[in-house]
């Protein structure tokens, strides 16, 4: 009881607690600042993958390559800069990409995968964004430098 007491009556925080308070709030943003900043690298280009099989390359300022089997549901054509590639998938499902040279970028234009459409949302590769997936589709368009995506990863 006469502890119970003591505790009440002091003080709620003293210096050493504050310290210790301010050390691990350094800390938490430190890390947040390295894990969110760190080296993200321009990429040097993109590809898709369809149901895990790599469908189609794309260097920025070099052009694309279409995979063996592909040719006929992959097409691209020029709006002005921005270069559209289409890729059909099985059973009327498509999705559109539009590539920006000058930006080094890729971002998904357009699809018919779902009402709310989430992988036309997602950020651009090359600009930060490293990976950008269409659930429905099975498809995925991944930078071609930076972390590989091609393995699971723990956490």
């Amino acid at each position: 009881m006469k502890n119970a007491r003591r505790v009440r009556e002091g003080k709620l925080f003293r210096i050493a607690d504050l310290f210790v308070y301010g050390a691990v709030l350094l800390l938490v943003a430190a890390l947040f600042f390295f894990f969110t900043f760190r080296g993200q690298e321009a990429a040097a280009g993109f590809r898709v993958e369809a149901g895990g099989e790599c469908v189609y390359t794309y260097t920025f300022g070099e052009g694309g390559e279409t995979a063996e089997g592909w040719a006929e549901k992959i097409s691209e054509r020029r709006e002005g800069e921005i270069l559209i590639v289409r890729i059909e998938l099985s059973e009327g499902a498509w999705n559109e990409l539009a590539v920006d040279d000058a930006a080094g970028t890729v971002r998904m234009r357009d699809a018919n995968c779902s009402r709310r459409k989430d992988c036309t949302a997602m950020q651009p590769v090359g600009a930060g964004g490293s990976v950008i997936v269409c659930i429905p589709h099975a498809l995925r368009v991944l930078s071609l430098s930076g972390e590989d995506l091609s393995k699971p990863s723990v956490g």
